[in-house]
């Protein structure tokens, strides 16, 4: 059990580490080029997804680590037999999709529930960050109102 908790508090540090520094990225740096505020937008959305599926293959290795390395669970359910099947699991459970063709067994599935509340909070603070910069950056036209009947 020591193992998956310090595989899961490893990982947990690691990605939010590299979340905080692809944001800060976008915000500072990022800020520096000149750009129209579409153009900057789909680029901050483009590095978050690039950012969130590098995270799902930090977890996929601590699955694959933790099971054939350390021997603290294993995989039911459709064969783990490519390097695929492991980023599969783990987009699954960093989405909270929760599909159930594959199925971890022992301690890997105490990692499973630390991946789902990881991307839980990960994915929530692309969306806050998301949100904060469209405020920002976008023009918002104003709404026609309706004409009054009489």
């Amino acid at each position: 059990m020591l193992i998956s908790i310090a595989i899961s508090a490893a990982l947990f540090v690691t990605t939010a580490y590299l979340h905080l520094a692809s944001l800060r990225f976008c915000s500072g740096r990022m800020a520096s080029v000149p750009m129209r505020s579409h153009t900057r937008v789909l680029s901050i959305v483009s590095l978050l997804f690039v950012t969130h599926l590098f995270q799902i293959g930090l977890f996929a290795g601590g699955f694959w680590i933790a099971g054939a390395w350390f021997g603290i669970g294993d995989f039911e359910g459709s064969d783990m037999a490519h390097p695929l099947d492991y980023l599969y699991f783990s987009t699954v459970m960093y989405t909270s999709l929760g599909i159930g063709d594959i199925v971890p067994t022992g301690h890997l599935r105490f990692l499973a529930g630390v991946e789902a509340l990881n991307g839980l909070l990960l994915i929530a603070w692309s969306a806050s960050f998301l949100f904060s910069t469209m405020n920002r950056l976008w023009d918002w036209q104003p709404c026609v109102e309706p004409e009054d009947e009489e």
